[in-house]
């Protein structure tokens, strides 16, 4: 009988230790992924600044100085006035759709106070071209093509 109550007491000390050392490399393990997660999220914040330093050092349009007359004439976002100006005039598009498709502007980006390239496609075909634009007396945007690809 002693030596079941003995062999009894051995296996709960040694099922204890296990169970301490179990504990022991979870908490390990929860700390180093702790680490890892804080520094994912400090190079995932690096990145996010780089990408937005990035962004605003290549645009070509500046919204405080390019088209200030447009804001004098009370047009309060004037690269919206533009872009939905310019994907109102498909007609301007130097190229038809083919296949059925319908052709239409995509990306529109301004180029300073004059110009603007624009994408266009219908699904089969693609092409961009650079326009130049103003806005007439009458309070009207002209556009004119400067040159396609």
């Amino acid at each position: 009988m002693e030596k079941i109550t003995l062999l009894i007491i051995c296996f709960l000390v040694i099922s204890c230790q296990k169970q301490s050392n179990n504990e022991s490399l979870l908490e390990k393990e929860n700390t180093f992924l702790k680490k890892k997660n804080d520094s994912l999220k400090t190079r995932l914040k690096i990145a996010n600044d780089s990408l937005h330093v990035l962004k605003g050092q290549f645009s070509w349009y500046d919204s405080e100085y390019d088209n200030v007359d447009f804001k004098k004439k009370g047009i309060k976002d004037p690269e919206k006035f533009i872009t939905d100006g310019l994907r109102s005039k498909p007609e301007l598009i130097p190229i038809k759709g083919v296949l059925g498709g319908t052709i239409s502007f995509g990306q529109i980006q301004l180029l300073g106070n004059k110009y603007l390239i624009a994408y266009y496609d219908d699904g089969h075909i693609e092409g961009k071209s650079i326009y130049q634009y103003k806005l007439n007396d009458s309070g009207k945007l002209e556009f004119k093509i400067v040159g396609s690809e």
